[in-house]
């Protein structure tokens, strides 16, 4: 990442903050308030430093967020097809750790990206399937 050192220290910062309330809500819908902080502090830094892979990490993490965001609403609507489950939502929290770690060091996240990816498939009706049948894999 060719960000400046100040911007990766707001970046990680932000993200850390992030982590740890989300770790600290009582409930889904005030972690995806959290998590949404994340996207945007990368769209507020990078219009200020363009750098490509700011921009390719803030496509994947708002996608992540809008399509938790979708499955809680459908879930709070009554379709329970495919419910949101505690173990995605503590994956999120881990890859935002594992993101700052990354970012802090360095060193490339692209796998980071990667494992946001399969976890926003997973909240997909056919992601879940996989997730279930135990094809997709969530966790490590």
């Amino acid at each position: 990442m060719e960000t400046c050192a100040s911007y990766k220290n707001m970046i990680t910062d932000e993200i850390d903050y992030v982590e740890s309330m989300m770790n600290k809500a009582p409930d889904i819908d005030k972690k995806l308030y959290f998590f949404s902080a994340i996207p945007g502090t990368l769209s507020r830094i990078f219009n200020f430093e363009y750098d490509s892979e700011l921009v390719f990490m803030q496509v994947i993490l708002q996608h992540t967020h809008a399509a938790f965001m979708q499955r809680l609403q459908a879930v709070k609507s009554g379709d329970g097809t495919v419910p949101l489950l505690e173990e995605q939502i503590e994956q999120l929290i881990l890859n935002i750790k594992a993101l700052s770690e990354k970012i802090k060091a360095n060193e490339n996240f692209e796998d980071i990206l990667k494992k946001f990816v399969i976890l926003t498939y997973s909240t997909t009706g056919n992601g879940y399937y996989l997730l279930r049948k135990g094809l997709l894999k969530i966790k490590e």
